[in-house]
């Protein structure tokens, strides 16, 4: 029998039977099952032509093979191609999880560019034959023509670019195996062949870069190309080429697109890296070893090359590799221009020491020294051991005056540069780092003329949010209150003076930490006006404070309960124009309708409804060069499929990504409402089955996570995994209730007893929730909740407390190993956990707060997940619940999937708790027969076999 069937069977077969659903049986649509998760497809990387003429996205199963899709935004015409397998979940416990590369199209709306992957079925195959991955398939280039629907492949690609404002020309990568048979690179004219070859010295290796006129098909083939870039209008080609040391072709290389004359730039034996075109293509910085290519570690150098568009390029040494000081390089990372161009940012660094052999340390103590004034945990240090190892600070070089200043330093490491690269802002936690240890985090904020390096505090002890303004006037930050600091005159104030009764820190902020801002809408041109968000509303704000602060929304957010919020419709824009109307979104907290305003900065009028409905709208995409929109709007019920239009009054649907739904059961969602314990209002989400009928009593699984009500209309696609999938759950015949919190500091257990008990029992007393079969889960927060739950009330006949602390003050003092953090704060005194204090002094709550000590309270058997390299939830923690539940003779399964992390990653382990969770509560709520495991356990001898099918 094929493994997904036998995985299901027993599960299908009763909950497909009509005596365990509770409700007949919906004969013409099927149950939403594992068979199903796989299948259901995603709409990924929308995007509009320049020209707003076509959308273009990908469309992907979970699993399997995806294809492109080119439709047109008015009329019917649609392409579709292949792009072969980019559904890929992991298959691991490691690695990072598969995306696509995204489709992209020419500036002049006439190409599309895309990578065509090899098809799960080639891969599988190549698999199973054991091919070597240099001859496994490989990634093609796929170039479809918009006015024909032409697709042009081209294979063995691993890459490409398009000029952001071009359109004549495309430049991509073959892979380097496809060079194998090839006769040695062509010297590239200027390459000087009778140079000295200097010390044998690792470099990198290229492969062969081709550059295509995308209107003819014209290629020129370059070979050992290591980087390129295209200038964003299209007017350079820069490449690296390296090649044997004979050749003498190792160096950067610029091609003027228009004429196809090269010209090097820098040649000579050495790695060449980080090309940097400025946004007006007339300049490029590069970094290069080649001066220092006979040292026995040579140091990189910056370059700057000048590329008039009439004269000969002139390239400049900008800063030495020696000139920065003993000890010190150049980072290979981080070379960019300023938007205005003037400047050159780039990063300085130690040099490296040398690693330690392992073989010297055979004989030696190895050991780590967890030292008590250390800023960082010794494990976060070693979680953070490459990013230190590419640790720099800033430093600039600018171009007029050929001078490079350093900017920070090992106590200023960030240094955010205004766009003409005249001032920065650096802004420092440094002096505080032994404070957060303890929760009270700060920072320092600092101004730097960077002509001359002067530097000036302009505030210490910042809370949050210190950033620069888009023209460079003024400096904000968050300290109880947003705070202006004005660059020219050097005054700071308070920047909301003059509104009162207002909040403008987090109104619903329930944890012991101080609440945090609503944030900032953006700036007006020239820095004229800042928009400020309040819980509801948005503000504009004089910096200076001659004018008097006005409520952009007039107050029509905080009346109907709506927040609205800017949208920004152009990424590369610094600054609002005043002049052109402003998009809000717009979010009713009551009946959680979302949707579009506009209104204007200075307008006296209320603003405007463009849309508002029961929907979501996760993506809002606007063409670059017309009026053109692409949205996504969805519901619980409604896929998320793209419409567009030119007003949101007038959008038309142009995808159908998962016309299948239809065949399934899925149910419907409503917001309900009562009181918890305390008498405070409470809502949550009530998802029903498909043929609901209110007369009757369902079986119900409640799961929770702080505040879920808000996603009253997202769609919610089936899946497998360790928490509750909604149309999975109701289309087996469940209700899913999803109860809101309501935290009271310091007793996170009672808060969620006093708020989850009261709202099961609100469903009972409607008499749609059978009091006999209700089962309860949570994840991770959720999970601990769970367990507490269960010490409290037997409410429940089955709980699923999944990655859950069932002793705080065990796991007080422990570290999250994912980040390498302290506990204590992060989580207990002042973070989700919300005990407000540290372990000395306030231990009751911890005491009163940990299920472990009330375990022979516990009446509801429990399955629960602790995976061992769980990097949030010490899996120790699982341990003490299960041997607890053990001992005191309490039904409890204990599911560890080794190596895997606090959310499984591996797509098998994700599936397999999912099964596991239906099958428990089956047994439990639906009187389905106990599966093996539970009847028998899985003894280590026979570990793995129950993946599998028995022969």
């Amino acid at each position: 029998m094929p493994l997904r069937s036998r995985y299901l069977t027993p599960l299908l077969l009763v909950l497909l039977a009509p005596r365990f659903l509770g409700a007949q049986a919906a004969t013409e649509r099927l149950p939403l099952t594992q068979d199903t998760y796989d299948l259901w497809r995603s709409i990924l990387q929308p995007s509009l032509t320049s020209d707003g003429r076509w959308a273009f996205y990908t469309l992907t199963p979970t699993v399997g093979d995806g294809e492109l899709v080119v439709r047109a935004t008015s009329g019917n015409v649609e392409h579709r191609v292949s792009r072969g397998w980019t559904g890929r979940p992991l298959t691991s416990v490691t690695g990072s999880a598969f995306s696509p590369a995204a489709a992209q199209a020419t500036a002049d709306a006439r190409f599309i560019a895309f990578l065509r992957y090899p098809t799960k079925g080639a891969l599988d195959s190549a698999r199973a034959r054991r091919t070597k991955p240099a001859d496994q398939p490989k990634p093609a280039l796929g170039l479809l023509t918009l006015e024909t629907g032409r697709v042009t492949t081209i294979e063995k690609v691993r890459g490409f670019q398009l000029a952001r404002d071009g359109g004549r020309f495309l430049a991509y990568q073959l892979e380097a195996d496809s060079a194998a048979a090839r006769p040695a690179p062509a010297r590239t004219p200027g390459a000087d062949s009778t140079a000295a070859k200097p010390a044998a010295k690792k470099k990198e290796t290229g492969a062969p870069l081709v550059l295509r006129e995308l209107a003819t098909g014209a290629e020129t083939r370059l070979e050992g190309v290591t980087e390129y870039a295209l200038d964003r209008g299209e007017q350079w080609l820069a490449y690296v080429q390296a090649g044997p040391d004979s050749l003498g072709v190792d160096g950067v290389y610029v091609r003027r697109l228009a004429t196809g004359v090269t010209t090097p730039l820098k040649r000579g034996s050495g790695n060449y890296r980080a090309l940097a075109f400025d946004e007006a293509g007339t300049q490029l910085a590069f970094l290069t070893d080649a001066d220092e290519w006979t040292a026995e570690k040579p140091r990189l150098a910056l370059y700057h090359a000048a590329l008039p568009a009439t004269k000969p390029a002139v390239v400049t040494l900008a800063v030495a590799a020696g000139a920065i000081g003993e000890g010190q390089r150049i980072s290979e990372r981080g070379v960019e221009f300023v938007r205005g161009g003037g400047v050159v940012r780039f990063g300085i660094a130690a040099v490296l020491p040398d690693s330690i052999p392992a073989d010297s340390l055979a004989d030696k103590a190895i050991f780590e020294l967890w030292h008590w004034r250390d800023t960082r945990p010794q494990p976060m240090q070693k979680l953070q051991l490459a990013q230190d190892r590419s640790r720099s600070v800033p430093a600039i070089y600018t171009v007029a005056t050929r001078q490079m200043r350093r900017l920070g330093s090992d106590s200023l490491p960030t240094v955010t540069l205004s766009d003409d690269g005249r001032l920065g802002l650096a802004v420092t936690d440094v002096p505080y780092e032994l404070d957060a240890i303890a929760g009270r985090d700060a920072s320092d904020v600092y101004l730097i003329t960077t002509a001359t390096g002067a530097m000036r505090r302009v505030a210490t002890r910042v809370r949050a949010g210190a950033q620069l303004s888009p023209a460079a006037r003024y400096v904000t930050w968050w300290d109880a209150g947003w705070k202006v600091h004005d660059v020219a005159t050097g005054r700071t104030r308070d920047l909301t003076t003059g509104i009162v009764d207002i909040r403008f820190d987090d109104e619903t902020h329930d944890t012991p930490g101080e609440p945090g801002p609503y944030g900032l809408g953006g700036w007006t041109t020239d820095d004229a006006r800042v928009l400020v968000y309040d819980r509801y509303d948005v503000w504009e704000v004089d910096p200076t404070g001659a004018a008097a602060p006005r409520n952009l929304t007039d107050g029509v957010g905080r009346a109907g309960r709506l927040t609205f919020r800017a949208v920004d419709l152009d990424p590369e824009s610094r600054a609002i124009d005043p002049r052109e109307p402003l998009l809000l979104r717009a979010f009713d907290n009551g009946s959680k309708a979302a949707g579009f305003y506009r209104d204007r900065i200075g307008a006296t009028a209320a603003p405007e409804r463009l849309v508002m409905a029961p929907k979501s709208w996760p993506v809002l995409v606007k063409a670059r060069r017309a009026e053109q929109l692409l949205v996504t709007r969805a519901d619980y019920r409604e896929f998320p499929d793209l419409w567009t239009g030119t007003t949101f009054d007038r959008l038309t649907r142009i995808s159908d990504a998962m016309p299948e739904q239809a065949r399934y059961r899925w149910g419907n969602v409503e917001l309900v409402t009562w009181s918890n314990a305390d008498g405070v209002p409470m809502e949550g989400l009530l998802y029903t089955p498909e043929g609901f009928d209110p007369s009757k009593r369902y079986p119900m699984v409640t799961y929770f996570y702080e505040q879920l009500s808000d996603g009253l209309h997202a769609y919610a696609r089936p899946a497998g995994r360790n928490v509750v999938n909604a149309p999975v759950y109701t289309s087996l015949g469940y209700l899913v209730f999803m109860p809101n919190i309501h935290y009271t500091p310091g007793y996170p257990g009672p808060s969620a007893v006093k708020s989850i008990v009261p709202g099961v029992q609100s469903l009972i007393a409607r008499g749609i929730a059978d009091p006999q079969r209700l089962g309860i889960t949570g994840q991770s927060w959720g999970g601990y909740q769970t367990a507490y739950l269960i010490t409290e009330t037997n409410l429940f006949a089955a709980a699923v407390p999944n990655a859950t602390v069932v002793n705080m003050t065990s796991a007080y003092g422990g570290i999250r190993w994912e980040s390498g953090v302290e506990r204590a704060i992060v989580n207990y005194e002042r973070g989700q956990s919300r005990i407000g204090g540290s372990l000395w002094e306030y231990p009751e709550r911890y005491l009163e707060n940990s299920p472990l000590f009330k375990l022979d309270r516990v009446r509801t058997p429990v399955l629960f997940m602790a995976n061992d390299a769980d990097g949030a939830v010490p899996w120790y923690q699982g341990i003490e619940f299960f041997v607890a539940m053990r001992r005191l003779g309490k039904e409890a399964y204990m599911i560890n999937y080794n190596g895997d992390a606090h959310n499984p990653r591996k797509w098998a382990n994700q599936k397999d708790i999912d099964r596991r969770m239906q099958e428990f509560f089956a047994a439990k709520l639906l009187g389905a027969p106990e599966p093996d495991w539970m009847r028998r356990g899985i003894p280590y001898l026979e570990r793995g076999r129950d993946q599998f099918p028995r022969p």
